[in-house]
């Protein structure tokens, strides 16, 4: 059996491919997590434990997402393609959601911030979906 020893950039390749991967599936995972964040938050009567655990993780989950990203896709050379903007949209949707999630008794800010925060997690999505077909079909 013979080994086969890659370049290191095409192992740096697959392995910014492996952490996009993984990031996608944090995504997935940190959104109905917002949602019972949020939940708990407007329709809970006391602010239990329970409030305070999916405070924690959306916020873990969103850093994780956000590191993951940078390390993914860096600071890109901004230019005016939707792939660009999709990266730093997410990267301000991030810090929008850092910015909600950590002012639960601030109103009105955390209140509009909630509501900027789902309006850009529906962007976040589409263009996903976007990429999402293309990588199916390459």
């Amino acid at each position: 059996m013979t080994t086969v020893v890659s370049h290191p950039s095409v192992l740096a390749l697959r392995r910014r491919q492996r952490a996009g991967a993984i990031n996608r599936k944090v995504g997935w995972v940190l959104l109905p997590v917002m949602v019972a964040a949020t939940a708990v938050h407007y329709l809970a009567d006391d602010r239990t434990a329970l409030a305070a655990v999916l405070v924690v993780l959306v916020v873990g989950l969103n850093t994780v997402h956000l590191v993951l990203s940078v390390y993914v896709f860096g600071l890109v050379r901004p230019r005016r393609t939707l792939k660009v903007f999709h990266i730093y949209f997410g990267y301000a949707l991030g810090v929008v959601i850092w910015v909600s999630q950590t002012n639960l008794d601030n109103e009105p800010l955390h209140t509009w911030t909630t509501i900027l925060m789902f309006a850009g997690i529906a962007v976040h999505i589409l263009l996903g979906a976007r990429y999402a077909a293309r990588r199916r079909a390459a």
